[in-house]
């Protein structure tokens, strides 16, 4: 087996491996999972089709893998192979494909032909025919029929292919006096995991994808070919044609939209890309990206990333970024970001969310964790295993102060607003901050420390002064649910201008101040409050 930058692509067919079977009323699972190891290879199956109790008998067996499942299991069943397996399907049906016209004009090579049930004699609609080196297929229309174009120069046979759901393929070979021009000759063949359906199920995948798209893919199942270029206008219009669905390319561009297998080096579109399985190195598209499986690397979008499976890189767009498994790496979004496991980075302008924050970071106005064993840095924390308080204090400078905090025990954020001063002053005071907890656990009675900006409002915007204060709470609990806290504190008050006419100090001259200038004063205060939740 092969493997080029993540895609695996397979040099032999496990069908023709040679195996010796030698078995007298053996267990079919058994003598199968010989047979794999023989192969290198494990089979997969369903054991509603396949009966992997039943006794077998197969004696001085010497061949390949395909003769001894025929004579084990019978010929209705259909092999799909993937990386290190074997499928085995049931396909009830057999298919023949009749050649009506073979035709040779110059560089053109043209067949025309219909493919029938082998049983009824009917033909079968939308049924996948195709020439694998040359990576041109067409459908079968509603009676069977179909015309394929192939282009000739030199080279061996053509080969078509027909595949069809629940129907065994069928191979045949056509013998040209003028040959053929193999423009796959760097190609590689291989099978991806999966059955890549997930991109064409997006909403994307819907809007652009045609029935013809589509009903190919799951003719061909998991079946791929590597490629240098793919050039397209819209997913329906590219220079591999119908069956750009089942190629990955080193650089793909599209002036509109493309729709390939995936991606080895970098993929460039005008509005979106959108990708089968695996894209790795870039990816960048003026409007959407949706990738069905993995990204590693780089992948920015003017408005919208998806990637159905994990990210190891860097992910960016305008509004939103989505990872429905593991992201590894940095989302930068300017409004949301999504994940189900975050191991990274995660900036958006909004909102962040991930089910497990798993030693990442979040940082955005709301950060939302089902789990978190990370930090989250916003205004509103939604921590699954950390908590949301709401407090209510009286100080040195104000009759109530009010707070949330929200967050856990290691990083929480405070949001907090002064409520008339003592002095009489009516100022309005708001404040951000953040908090950690010492020993947490100790339940009855533990430490906190908070570092909090707050603003100072004055009745003109040149009159707003900051004031930084440090924290230090003594929190004892009442119940699971509330705590008293007594917090001495550090301040600085900074201001704009010297002197206000018709405004009150924040505190009288007459407190104790650690320094009192006419722009700047620090003391040392006293909190005492009551916390819930």
């Amino acid at each position: 087996m092969l493997s080029t930058a993540g895609f695996a692509v397979f040099s032999q067919n496990y069908l023709y491996q040679p195996v010796t079977v030698h078995v007298n009323h053996q267990k079919l699972a058994d003598v199968l999972a010989n047979i794999g190891q023989q192969g290198g290879f494990h089979f997969a199956y369903s054991s509603g089709i396949i009966p992997a109790d039943s006794l077998v008998v197969l004696q001085n067996f010497k061949g390949d893998v395909k003769t001894a499942l025929n004579l084990l299991i019978g010929d209705g069943y259909a092999y799909q192979q993937s990386p290190n397996h074997l499928i085995i399907r049931p396909a009830p049906f057999k298919l023949t494909l009749m050649p009506e016209e073979v035709g040779e004009g110059k560089r053109v090579y043209t067949i025309k032909g219909t493919v029938v049930d082998e049983q009824t004699g009917r033909g079968i609609y939308q049924a996948s025919v195709y020439e694998k080196r040359l990576l041109v297929g067409t459908l079968t229309d509603k009676k069977g029929r179909f015309k394929l174009k192939l282009k000739t120069k030199d080279g061996g046979p053509m080969v078509l292919t027909v595949s069809k759901q629940l129907y065994k393929d069928t191979t045949t070979v056509f013998l040209p006096t003028a040959n053929l021009t193999d423009k796959s000759q760097n190609s590689r063949y291989g099978y991806m995991d999966g059955d890549g359906n997930a991109a064409a199920n997006t909403a994307l995948g819907r809007l652009f994808l045609s029935s013809k798209q589509r009903l190919n893919a799951l003719n061909l199942g998991n079946f791929f070919a590597y490629m240098p270029v793919q050039i397209s206008l819209t997913p329906g219009l590219s220079s591999h044609g119908m069956m750009s669905g089942q190629v990955v390319n080193k650089f793909s561009a599209n002036l509109i939209g493309g729709y390939t297998a995936g991606v080895n080096g970098v993929e460039v579109a005008g509005i979106f890309n959108m990708d089968r399985y695996h894209v790795q190195y870039v990816q960048a598209a003026g409007a959407i990206n949706v990738v069905g499986s993995n990204l590693s690397g780089v992948q920015l979008a003017g408005i919208y990333n998806k990637v159905l499976d994990s990210l190891k890189g860097v992910q960016a767009a305008g509004l939103f970024n989505l990872v429905k498994q593991e992201a590894k790496g940095v989302q930068l979004a300017g409004f949301a970001n999504s994940a189900h496991e975050l191991k990274g980075l995660q900036i958006a302008g909004g909102l962040n969310r991930t089910k497990n924050n798993h030693h990442g970071v979040q940082f955005g106005i709301v950060n939302i964790a089902d789990t978190t064993s990370g930090i989250s840095i916003g205004l509103v924390n939604i921590i699954g295993n950390g908590f949301k308080r709401l407090s209510i204090a009286t100080n040195e400078v104000h009759y109530a102060e009010l707070a949330f905090k929200s967050g856990d025990a290691k990083l929480y954020s405070v949001i907090s607003v002064g409520l008339g001063a003592w002095n009489g002053g009516k100022a309005p005071i708001t404040g951000f901050g953040i908090g950690h907890e010492f020993n947490p656990h100790e339940k009855q009675h533990y430490f906190a420390a908070e570092l909090v900006a707050q603003q100072v409002y004055g009745k003109t915007f040149e009159n707003i002064a900051g004031w930084p204060k440090l924290n230090v709470l003594y929190n004892i609990a009442l119940s699971k649910r509330t705590k008293v806290f007594v917090a001495p504190s550090v301040n600085l008050l900074i201001k704009s201008k010297q002197t206000v006419e018709g405004e009150k100090e924040v505190l009288s001259d007459n407190y104790p101040f650690l320094v009192n200038n006419e722009r700047t004063k620090w003391w040392a205060g006293l909190a005492l409050g009551i916390s819930f939740f």
